[in-house]
């Protein structure tokens, strides 16, 4: 090291007589910035430089050889067969399918609980150049009793550009104590103009696949739904596709009812949403000349930004299946945030984990044409899940009944309005449409994550009590919400205004709060909806608290819209009616229900002061519910109204949930 107190200009020229331009630019640049640290900072600098970095942790190392494919030092090894098929394309590149076989009596199995099974987790990477193009891991499970040849078949796809690579494969024996199969071999990735079949002598595994690699699509035969613009679609909405390939029809469902079949371009639908933002499944078939099934498509309007959802693509609904099938996941992510894992289950085994896209795995079927399900789970790093499923072979006359699983956050208040705990699940009795229902689980549920909104009111009429209105929600933010907990801001006019994502960082909630102004009118009906809306996706203990002087000049909705979209978004409405005087009464009688209907609590102020302490009760509720869940027993099929009544069996008290929701 050189001091940079030292002989400035003789080290400047040093480095500009010896070294390259680009060198010495990085050098000097270092020297600067050493210079800028002052006396103090560069001999600090310079310690942590000199001083050796501290070993990894275990567990560091650990997480760095799971995701290495790199044997350990001294690792036992078994053996394996490795095939490489291009069995189509997928757009503009090829499948390449690797089916592993590894030796039965090479295989460990596991015993628990008199389950007997072979575990294996796979780890790969794809090199062109000697750079890494791809990355991959796998984890497979599989029933010893279901194993009949005598190779144990792993399948994969990955897809990957013409071109020549190197494919390194790690395969782990989770039973086998540290048991091995490496292998690192170039191939060379050709361009697929169409699907292909294996040839009959090919391995029985591979035979059976051929079916589920039939269905890889060979050429550009797509329909893709363009996303409406803009959020809370009502009203007649046009929407178009982009298709390409060899295409005769295009039948559009909404809620899976089919509304409209285009014989020819443009291959566009108008709907009629009505007037509220309700949530709607709309999907695009495309169909070949002969009726054949060729693509389909899927886009959910009014889904929000919080939508986290899974959907099998492959295996379809209605369609025969001998051998094998391609099952295929599509997922939905809220924005920011990820997949963890995708786990694909058969029945209900769970046959391979997928931790990348794409999520494609091809399955071997029990029996020709036997009735069986797929079933696909997608994970986020938190433990939210989503899945979808899907029956194969399902003869006709089977009904899929969809069975409601209602969740329930129940308050039980006494006379003095304070939350009452310690009660059993004896002490509640649930009731749907006057129906005695079996609550399956129950809960006291006092940490569990909440997400919470706040609703400030900002027009003209707040001007006075803005300011220990704004003090009072940060006041709210920074007591009631946890690390595990999230919350968000909207204010309001004329129009909603998102000031703070969901978020548990109380400093963006409070840059939320900064450069507030009281003006223009109120529309808070509208931007009753607009909050309700952005709750969309969200599960768990949810609660919209509103913050208004109740009197709406501006809205779009009315308050029987705003009614009806709060039942179905099931979210609880905590109402805080600022400074109504008796002339006031409708606007009180509207708060109040929106409160009831939806499991919340009215509160009437004649001031700003009395925030804090509101702020507070409605913390405490949200600590102190009960949650009950139970499967309806109503499987009509009716989308109607059902109505929800939670009685208690001790006197004097009262249980507050939402009044009851649409299926």
């Amino acid at each position: 090291f050189v001091s940079p107190f030292a002989d400035g200009i003789q080290l400047v020229d040093q480095v500009q007589r010896t070294c390259r331009f680009e060198e010495s630019e990085a050098i000097l640049t270092a020297y600067r910035f050493a210079v800028s640290q002052g006396g103090l900072g560069f001999p600090s600098m310079a310690a942590q430089l000199t001083t050796a970095p501290e070993s990894p942790s275990k567990e560091w190392v650990a997480t760095f050889n799971a995701y290495s494919t790199d044997l350990p030092e001294g690792a036992a090894t078994f053996a394996a067969e490795v095939e490489i098929d291009y069995p189509g394309r997928h757009k503009t590149r090829t499948v390449a399918q690797v089916l592993i076989g590894v030796p039965r009596e090479q295989a460990s199995v596991s015993e628990l609980g008199g389950h007997e099974s072979f575990n294996f987790l796979l780890t790969g990477e794809v090199l062109r150049e000697d750079k890494l193009f791809d990355s991959f891991r796998y984890a497979f499970n599989l029933p010893v009793a279901e194993v009949v040849a005598d190779s144990i078949p792993l399948v994969f796809e990955r897809y990957l550009r013409p071109g020549d690579y190197v494919l390194v494969l790690k395969i782990e024996d989770m039973n086998g104590n540290g048991s091995y199969f490496r292998e690192r071999r170039e191939i060379s990735v050709p361009r697929v103009e169409a699907a292909h079949r294996r040839p009959p002598e090919d391995s029985e595994a591979a035979r059976l696949l051929a079916e589920a690699n039939a269905a890889i699509a060979s050429g550009e035969t797509t329909v893709k739904i363009v996303p409406p613009r803009g959020d809370l679609q009502t009203g007649m909405l046009r929407i178009d596709t982009l298709i390409s390939g060899e295409i005769a029809e295009v039948a559009f469902a909404l809620d899976g009812r089919k509304v409209l079949t285009k014989r020819s371009p443009p291959f566009s639908v108008e709907l009629d949403l009505g007037s509220l933002p309700r949530m709607r499944t709309l999907a695009a078939i495309a169909y070949d000349a002969e009726g054949n099934e060729l693509t389909r498509d899927e886009q959910a309007l009014n889904a929000g930004a919080h939508r986290f959802a899974v959907r099998l693509v492959e295996p379809r609904r209605g369609k025969k299946y001998r051998a094998s099938v391609r099952a295929q996941a599509e997922v939905e992510v809220p924005e920011d945030q990820v997949v963890e894992r995708v786990e694909f289950y058969l029945n209900e085994r769970l046959v391979a984990t997928l931790f990348q896209e794409p999520f494609v795995q091809p399955l071997i079927l029990p029996g020709a044409e036997q009735i069986a399900y797929v079933r696909a789970v997608a994970f986020q790093p938190d433990g939210n899940s989503t899945e979808d499923l899907v029956f194969v072979n399902a003869p006709e006359y089977l009904e899929e009944v969809d069975v409601q699983f209602v969740e329930l956050y129940v308050t039980v208040l006494d006379r003095e309005k304070r939350p009452v705990l310690g009660l059993g699940r004896e002490s509640f009795e649930i009731l749907e449409d006057g129906v005695r229902q079996t609550p399956l689980r129950f809960d006291l549920v006092e940490n569990l994550p909440i997400h919470a909104g706040i609703m400030l009111d900002v027009s003209a009429s707040m001007e006075e009590s803005l300011e220990i209105a704004r003090t009072a929600a940060l006041a709210f933010f920074e007591r009631a919400i946890t690390p595990r907990d999230r919350a968000t801001l909207i204010t309001f006019n004329d129009h909603p205004n998102l000031r703070s994502k969901f978020t548990n960082d109380t400093k963006v909630l409070a840059a939320g709060l900064a450069g507030l102004k009281a003006e223009r009118g109120t529309a808070l009906y509208d931007s009753l909806v607009f909050g309700l809306y952005y709750f969309n996706g969200i599960k768990g203990q949810r609660a919209l608290i509103v913050l208004s002087d109740g009197r709406d000049e501006h809205s779009r909705f009315t308050f029987d819209d705003t009614l009806e979209y709060a039942r179905r978004a099931g979210v609880a409405i905590y109402t805080i009616g600022l400074g109504l005087n008796r002339k006031s009464g409708d606007a009180k009688k509207k708060l109040t229900r929106l409160a009831a209907e939806t499991g919340g609590r009215s509160f009437f102020i004649e001031g700003a002061g009395a925030l804090p302490q509101i702020y507070d009760t409605i913390q405490r509720e949200l600590r102190s519910r009960y949650y009950i869940a139970y499967q309806s027993t109503n499987t009509s099929g009716d989308e109607g109204f059902r109505s929800i009544e939670v009685e208690l069996a001790k006197p004097g008290l009262e249980a507050k949930t939402l009044r009851g929701y649409y299926p």
